[in-house]
């Protein structure tokens, strides 16, 4: 399947916890991703292409999922291709 251009803003933050990473839909269509600055680089990058593994999957778009489904889809997904 090929995956039509979407817009991604980047964007690192201080979250004072430890949260690794989150992402959302914006109004516009685009998404953001929020990188915790307080990881290391190799941890930014998996929280990175976590992120984008729920992006590519169309997780945004699955309103009647239980959250706990789609992590455990995602975190399956990132032990595939990392």
């Amino acid at each position: 399947m090929i995956m039509p251009p979407m817009a991604i803003n980047l964007q690192f933050m201080d979250f004072k916890n430890s949260i690794p990473a989150t992402s959302c839909l914006n109004d516009d269509g685009s998404y953001s991703i929020f990188i915790n600055t307080r990881l290391t680089r190799e941890r930014q990058t998996d929280a990175y292409l976590h992120e984008l593994s729920h992006i590519m999957r169309l997780d945004f778009e699955k309103k009647h999922y239980d959250i706990d489904v789609v992590e455990k889809y995602a975190h399956q997904l990132n032990q595939l291709i990392g």
